[in-house]
Parts: structure tokens; sequence; C-alpha cells
């Protein structure tokens, strides 16, 4: 009897917590095809293009966004998971490779408790503040590395920020009608991966959760037409970083962030360990974290029409880029193992040192990073009629000339009662096989989707 009248108690209280809950569930499928050409690189692996020449790639994704309310808003969750595949037409290169060409990627699963009117607690997987700028924003001191696929990415509206991982932590913030206090803690809950796995093949943990991060966030509304931003981080990196951004009467918007830190956020090459190998003493590391500060700027303007057009114009610098010296011994060093030890066992260690260099490189662009010191950013979104819109941008490299254009048009259409957009564009990667950009090969790629909304 005591057993039965125990159940019923649990089961009221189910009852009672599942009448008290308001959820909002929303399903989202994205769906593409893109081409990719690749023009030869400096680089050979087992005397072949790391990458293929052409290819073309399927990609789906689809989405699970959920939020719920519990306790009369007092405690709500806000969730969002994909389920990420593809399938190539041709065998991707030894650079290219995926541990697996399909995954689940969790977005988000935050819980947010309203403590008080103005204080408010969030906790689960959190994504990290995107910051002010189209290209970088020095500001956001919580950048995670890519999860995507290396062989290609989804260029949906919105997908490049759900590629970067979030990460398992805890804020709490104090939200005044003047200002925001904030504390965000995201432990480290594992150690960090091997250096020579490229991080889209880390574990989720490893690319949100191996380095431990305090952030503290002060945020001023107080001045007309100002936002300006503080914020300090410690654990195993220390940053200091200031923001504003100043939007007058009018169509214009003027940004600008500072960031200082006390050793650089990326591994450089190691010109040391560089002597070694060429002495034949075959060191187990290439690159190293320089024992130097590093400050960032970066400073933009917007402007937006009266139909909702935007036009931007950025430019960043880093005191922690390669100068053109340092750079042109990375290039070298490419050049300098393309044939080394080709057909003997020494080209198999070799090869090594070489898929050693494409990880460390590739995982300073996975965390969003930069590898040169300044930077021209142009980029627009112009709306067009029938809700749809174009939108340009290019990204100049001031020290080697190398580019990154890209074009992208959009439009909703009403089909099947839904709403269903078609998306279509193209990107070129462009320079000399020396420069950042065309490192790997200069690119190019188009691309045709949808994202159909259930």
């Amino acid at each position: 009897m005591n057993a039965l009248i125990t159940r019923l108690i649990f089961l009221a209280g189910l009852s009672s917590f599942s009448v008290q809950a308001t959820c909002t569930p929303d399903l989202t499928l994205i769906g593409q095809t893109s081409w990719v050409q690749k023009k030869p690189s400096s680089w050979l692996i087992e005397g072949k293009d790391p990458y293929n020449r052409n290819n073309v790639f399927h990609d789906v994704a689809l989405n699970i966004d959920g939020r719920c309310s519990f306790f009369d808003g007092k405690l709500s969750l806000d969730s969002s998971v994909y389920g990420l595949a593809y399938a190539a037409w041709q065998t991707p290169g030894n650079f290219e490779q995926d541990d697996g060409r399909s995954r689940l990627l969790v977005e988000k699963l935050q819980f947010s408790w309203g403590i008080t009117d103005a204080l408010r607690a969030d906790f689960g997987k959190l994504r990290p503040d995107g910051g002010n700028f189209y290209l970088y924003s020095p500001a956001s001191l919580l950048k995670n590395y890519y999860a995507g696929f290396k062989a290609g990415s989804i260029y949906a509206e919105g997908m490049a920020a759900v590629y970067q991982e979030s990460f398992w932590g805890a804020t709490i913030s104090q939200v005044m009608p003047r200002y925001t206090l904030s504390f965000t803690a995201a432990p480290a809950l594992t150690r960090p991966p091997a250096r020579y796995h490229s991080s889209s093949n880390w574990s989720a943990l490893s690319r949100g959760n191996s380095t431990e991060r305090y952030l503290l966030n002060w945020t001023d509304y107080g001045i007309d037409n100002h936002t300006l931003s503080a914020s300090v981080m410690s654990g195993d990196a220390t940053s200091v970083a200031l923001s504003e951004r100043y939007t007058p009467e009018g169509a214009w918007a003027f940004s600008a962030e500072m960031a200082w830190h006390a050793d650089p956020q990326w591994r450089h090459l190691d010109e040391d360990s560089v002597r070694r190998l060429h002495k034949g003493e075959y060191p187990s590391q290439l690159y190293t974290t320089r024992r130097a500060q590093n400050i960032e700027l970066a400073v933009g303007a917007e402007y937006t029409t009266r139909h909702f057009s935007q036009i931007g114009l950025e430019y960043y610098v880093q005191s922690a880029g390669y100068s053109s010296g340092e750079w042109r011994n990375q290039t070298d060093l490419i050049k300098s193992l393309r044939y080394a030890g080709q057909g003997t066992f020494f080209g198999q260690i070799f090869d090594a040192y070489k898929y050693l260099m494409a990880s460390e490189i590739y995982n300073v662009s996975s965390q969003g990073h930069l590898m040169g010191k300044h930077y021209i950013t142009a980029w627009a979104s112009l709306a067009l009629s029938g809700q749809a819109r174009l939108q340009p941008s290019g990204v100049f490299n001031m020290r080697d000339g190398s580019v990154l254009l890209g074009l992208r048009y959009s439009r909703p259409i009403a089909m099947w009662d839904k709403n269903i957009e078609f998306y279509t564009g193209a990107f070129i990667a462009g320079g000399d096989k020396d420069t950042e950009f065309a490192l790997f090969g200069e690119s190019s790629s188009a691309y045709f989707g949808f994202k159909y909304h259930f």
C-alpha cells in the first residue's frame, strides 16, 4: 500500500510539472550541393596532392530546436541539436579526411533561471558571443574550434556561427537598465588533444572545454548612442578587451575593439625545431606558443539604407601575426619537405611532419584566428524584392595580397503551406601558392541549397 501511495504521489507531481511546462519545438531541414575546384598546392603526401582537384559534395543537416518554459517562466530551456552528414562524388584527399561522414552537433543546451527580475543564471552548453565584426572580433574572448567537416561546409544563413563549438559552463548576469555585469565559467573538462590531429576530428568536449577560462564582462548603456564594454579573462590564458559601438542618429554605426593577451592564442612555427629538422634530429614538435604578448585592434563602420540594406568596411591588425620573413620560413619548409625522402622509408617520416604542419595551420583558422598582421574586409547585405538578399563579401590580406571573395543569394518562397528558403552562391580563395588564403591550393566553389522549416 505504501508503495502504491508513493507512485501516485510521484505521478501527480509529474502531472503538475507537465501543466507548468510550455514548449515550442521547431524542425528544420537543410540540403546543399557544392562543387569545389582546387589548383595544385605546394604540398605532396606519398607523392600526390593531398586535395582532390575537383569534387562534388552533398550535405544535409537536420536541426531540432526547442524552447521550453517551466514554473511560470522562471526556468527555461533553450536547446538546438544538429544532425550532419555528407556524401562525396570522389574520395576526398589526405588533407580532407574526416573520421566519419555523419555527426551530432549540440549547438546549445542552455538552462536559464530567473533568480530575481535583474539576476539570471545560465548553465549547460552555452554559445559564446559573436562580437560586433564580420571577420573577427578581438573582444570576443571565448573562442572555440570549428565543429564541421573538413571536406566542406553548409553555407546557409547562420550556419557559420553554428559550426563554432559551444562550451559547457555557466554564466550569472545582472541586467540593469544602464549596464549588464556577467561572470562566465568555462572549465577544462578534458586534456588538450594531440596537435597532429585537426580540430574537426577532435571530440566535441576537446573543441569546447580543453582549456580553463573565466570571463568577467561589464557592458554599459548609460551614454546615449554608445555601448561600452570591458572584459577580463583568466585561467589558462589572461586577456583584457575593450569594446565600443557608436550608433549616432541616422543610418551609421561605428565599432572599435581592442584586446591584450599575455600570450598569443595560437602556436607559431619554432625556428629552433626547424633547424634541428634540417640537421636530421627529427624533433617531436615544430610549433610552439611564443612567450610574447599579443595586441589586437579592429575598427569598422556600417551603413544601413532606408530599405534595410547594410554595407560594412572593417580593418583588423594583430601584433602576433607572422612577419614576411617568418611566413617565408614556413613556406620554405613546406617546399623543402615536398619531395623529401620520397620513395624511401624516410618519406613516411617527412609525410608525418607535413600532416603535423597542416593540422597546426588548420587549427589556427579553425578557431577563427588569422595568421597575418593586417586585413581589410568589405561586406554587404542588400535587400531585394520578394524578401531576397544578395550578400557579397571580400577579405584582403594586406601582407601577401591573398583574398577571400564570396557571394550569396537567398530568397524565401511559400510552398506547401510552409516557408522554404533557396540559396546559391560562390566563393574564391585566391593568391599565390605561398600566401595565407591559397596555402593549400587556390580554390573556387559554387553551391546551391535549401532550408525547409517544417
